[in-house]
């Protein structure tokens, strides 16, 4: 099979025996390894001080002019979504978001105040919006952020600013005004334009509505337009989820997203409500992963990684081309910025060797911010063996392959003895039945493959390579959670 996904336009059917194995492995739970290590590898012996020394070591090496990627959590949705698993707060109550606000907007003159204090000049050349929903802020609460985040970089001289939107608590004036105050991308969780899914997760959005927010007046004034989509939802079916994908393709949006629903109702206790039963049949779910990429594939969207789909004009398809593909907190990238500072509750941070995570909780937030420290409670310094190990995951996810040789050199190595074990395992689980192939010292992804990158990086995974992986649950550690 060819390592090329542009010279093979055709995704394998899991209609054969062979792949009886590999469905199984589909379905296993496991990182989609944004970091490595993951978060459940992070200490919790990380803290203001650490992360303050952290950016100074930084940014007094590669960081100095590299580019960086600011990301905001807004942790606020007006309605419980039943699949989501995000650290969010439901909350209409204006003056509680205020209050947040005005915190969030603490901690930003904080990251000022310490960029001035030690002469720190960062090149932030993105900003995300993320959440939780950004689009639930009122459009003073919004301008009030973004007047602050332009005490840290001229938004209008960005290369991206990206926010994602609720479609059932937004409206075109709204935007507008986004686009007003310096937004070139949004993002819309779709999940799924069926109606019966929709009731069933608890998230009713009809296509009509999302067409009447983007006619092409709308359209022109951003870059771009991202949806997400969620397979395994509830009375979901290969039938419906076929119609779900009709209308994307018909909406036409610039990127899309594909994840599996994870239900796991001892982390998320709000997943209860979603039942069993009304769940895809597990053997049903590759099937509808191969399906949607062999449409998105016909349909001319270049494949990122195993989960992203961009069409050839935008910037992360040309990316594909160009192979310049990044991966961050966020997901795949176009690779213009490899290194993320984080802020809000429950926001990341992976910048040079180290990474960073905030409270969770908003009591613990606010107090670390009334104290004047930074907001952080955990994180985490690579040592020479994790940066090995993320580049090699990070290459396979972003390009499909890795050169060892490359490896050998960059790291000063000898992989074959480096990596005698893993070697020994990938010959074991994928090289017999079609996922990976050899050429030389370079180790590529099949077309069938890409279905199973996560689990090839697994296998350099020293953190989780036990059967037995679990989503992390929040760290809280009083009654005042963000759930």
């Amino acid at each position: 099979m060819s390592t090329d996904i542009q010279a093979n336009k055709t995704m394998p059917a899991f209609n054969n025996d062979q792949f009886t194995n590999l469905l199984n492995k589909f379905n296993e739970s496991g990182p989609y390894y944004t970091s490595y290590p993951s978060i459940s590898g992070w200490v919790e012996a990380f803290d203001h001080h650490d992360y303050e020394k952290a950016l100074k070591d930084f940014f007094a090496g590669e960081g100095k002019d590299t580019p960086i990627h600011l990301y905001v959590h807004i942790p606020f949705c007006a309605k419980l979504c039943w699949y989501c698993i995000c650290n969010i707060s439901i909350s209409n109550d204006r003056a509680r978001i205020q209050e947040f606000v005005n915190y969030l907007l603490r901690e930003i003159d904080m990251l000022r105040n310490f960029f001035e204090k030690n002469s720190i000049k960062p090149n932030i050349r993105e900003i995300h919006l993320g959440g939780g929903t950004p689009s639930h802020l009122y459009t003073d609460q919004f301008a009030q952020l973004t007047e602050r985040l332009s005490t840290l970089v001229d938004l209008n001289s960005l290369d991206e600013f990206a926010m994602e939107i609720d479609p059932r608590t937004t409206n075109k004036e709204n935007l507008k005004f986004y686009a007003d105050h310096g937004v070139k991308r949004i993002s819309f969780g779709v999940q799924d334009f069926d109606a019966n899914v929709q009731l069933a997760i608890n998230r009713v959005q009809p296509v009509e509505m999302i067409e009447a927010l983007l006619p092409p007046n709308i359209r022109s004034i951003f870059d771009g337009l991202n949806f997400d989509l969620l397979f395994g939802l509830p009375l979901q079916t290969r039938k419906t989820f076929r119609n779900t994908l009709e209308t994307v393709k018909r909406l036409s949006p610039d990127r899309v997203t594909l994840l599996k629903y994870a239900h796991v109702p001892d982390v998320r206790k709000h997943m209860k409500a979603i039942h069993d039963a009304d769940l895809p049949p597990p053997d049903d779910l590759p099937l509808m992963f191969t399906e949607a990429v062999q449409t998105f594939l016909e349909h001319g969207y270049e494949w990122v990684g195993f989960d992203h789909f961009a069409k050839p004009t935008d910037d992360l398809g040309m990316a594909v081309k160009n192979r310049t593909v990044g991966r961050n907190f966020n997901g795949f990238t176009t690779g213009t910025t490899s290194h993320l500072i984080g802020i809000g509750p429950t926001s990341t941070g992976a910048f040079g060797n180290y990474y960073s995570q905030n409270f969770f909780e908003f009591h613990d937030y606010f107090k670390a911010i009334d104290e004047g420290r930074f907001p952080t409670f955990r994180g985490y310094r690579m040592k020479k063996d994790d940066v090995i190990r993320r580049d090699i995951m990070f290459r396979l996810l972003c390009d499909q392959r890795v050169n060892f040789e490359d490896i050998d050199v960059k790291y000063a190595i000898n992989y074959k003895e480096y990596f005698e074990y893993e070697l020994a395992e990938l010959r074991h689980q994928f090289i017999q039945n079609g996922v990976l192939d050899f050429s030389g010292t370079t180790m590529g992804i099949t077309t069938l493959g890409r279905c199973f990158i996560r689990h090839v990086c697994r296998v350099f995974d020293t953190f989780n390579r036990a059967a037995n992986y679990k989503i992390p649950r929040p760290v809280l550690k009083s009654n005042r959670s963000l759930m």
